[in-house]
C-alpha cells in the first residue's frame, strides 16, 4: 500500500489502484507508521509524498517484490500446459512489424495462452509494467543502446534502426543520398511534440538554426509517416516504422545525425521466470535476432 501511495500520489488514488476502500488504506498506513515508529508520508499541497524513511521502505519493497515474483514463478513452473492471460503493451503504428509476428507465433504455439494487446506509449509503458497494469511492453528508446536496468524491471534490447527523414515520394529530396537539417528550414513539419522523438526532432531543427513550422501535431509517429505519404509535410522517424503500402514515403539519411531507435522489451523483475512470460520473451527475442542479426544480447 505504501508503494501504491508513492506511485499514485494520494491515498484515494492508491485505494482505487489496489481496489480497496480509502479508509482501509488509511488504516493500514497508520498501522505501518505505528509499527515502524516513523512518519512515512506527509501532505504537500494536494499530494501525499513519502518521507525519507518512507522512500527507503519502498526501495526495500521493490526488492522484496522481485523475490516474491521469482518464488511464484518457481511454483508455476511445474509441468502444466502454458496458459493464462498475458497483457502486452505496444505503441501501435510505431514498432516494427516483427513484434506482432512474434506474438502471433506465441499464440499459435500455445493456444492456452491468451495474449491481450493494449495501446501504450514509449513514455508510459515501463511504468505500466512496474505497476502491474501490463505484463510486458515493447517500446522504443532513443540514445544509449545498452539496457538500463531499473529496480523492479528487466529489459532486453531487441534491435536498432536508424532515424531517417521521411518525405513524400515526389519531394525534391526524395532521391537524395542524404540531407542536412539546414536544407529543411522551409519545410512543413509533422511531429508529436509530447514524445521523446518529437522533442528530439524539434531540438535538431533548433540546433540547425530554425524553429520548425508545424503542419500537424499528432499522437504517434505512425500517423506522422502516414501524413507524409499524402504530402502534408515531412517528419523524422525510425527506418522500420510501418508504412502504408498505398501511401509510400522516401527515406533519406540525415547528415550528422547518428541517433538510433532501440526497440526494448520490458517485464517485471522476477516475473521473467514464470512460464508464460518466459515463453513470450524467448519468442520475441528469437524473432528479433532473425530480423536484426546484430541485436544486443
Amino acid at each position: 500500500m505504501l508503494r501504491a501511495i508513492a506511485v499514485e500520489g494520494s491515498i484515494a488514488a492508491a485505494a482505487r489502484a489496489l481496489k480497496y476502500t480509502r479508509s482501509a488504506v488509511s488504516q493500514h498506513l497508520s498501522a505501518l507508521e505505528r509499527e515502524t515508529g516513523s512518519r512515512l508520508v506527509e501532505r504537500v499541497g494536494g499530494r501525499v509524498l513519502l518521507t525519507p524513511v518512507g522512500q527507503e521502505l519502498v526501495e526495500h519493497t521493490e526488492r522484496i517484490l522481485v523475490e516474491l515474483r521469482a518464488a511464484e514463478a518457481t511454483l508455476a513452473s511445474d509441468p502444466h500446459p502454458i496458459g493464462g492471460l498475458l497483457r502486452v503493451g505496444v505503441p501501435f503504428g510505431e514498432g516494427p512489424r516483427i513484434m506482432s509476428r512474434a506474438l502471433t507465433g506465441v499464440r499459435e504455439s500455445f493456444p492456452g495462452l491468451e495474449i491481450r494487446l493494449s495501446a501504450t506509449t514509449d513514455e508510459t509503458g515501463a511504468e505500466e509494467v512496474r505497476r502491474g497494469l501490463l505484463d510486458m511492453v515493447i517500446l522504443s528508446r532513443f540514445g544509449a543502446a545498452h539496457p538500463r536496468q531499473e529496480l523492479g524491471l528487466r529489459e532486453w534490447t531487441l534491435g536498432s534502426d536508424a532515424l531517417r527523414l521521411c518525405v513524400p515520394v515526389g519531394h525534391r529530396l526524395a532521391g537524395a543520398d542524404e540531407a542536412t537539417m539546414a536544407e529543411l528550414q522551409d519545410e512543413a513539419w509533422i511531429v508529436n511534440p509530447a514524445s521523446t522523438l518529437g522533442q528530439l526532432t524539434v531540438t535538431l531543427c533548433v540546433t540547425a538554426g530554425f524553429e520548425p513550422v508545424l503542419a500537424a501535431s499528432v499522437n504517434d509517429v505512425g500517423t506522422a509517416v502516414g501524413l507524409v505519404g499524402i504530402g502534408w509535410g515531412v517528419t523524422i522517424a525510425p527506418e522500420l516504422t510501418p508504412v502504408s503500402s498505398d501511401r509510400p514515403v522516401a527515406h533519406v539519411a540525415l547528415a550528422g545525425v547518428s541517433t538510433q531507435r532501440h526497440s526494448v522489451l520490458i517485464v517485471r523483475d522476477g516475473e521473467h521466470l514464470s512460464p508464460r512470460i518466459a515463453t513470450a520473451i524467448t519468442a520475441v527475442r528469437e524473432v528479433s535476432a532473425r530480423s536484426w542479426p546484430a541485436a544486443p544480447s
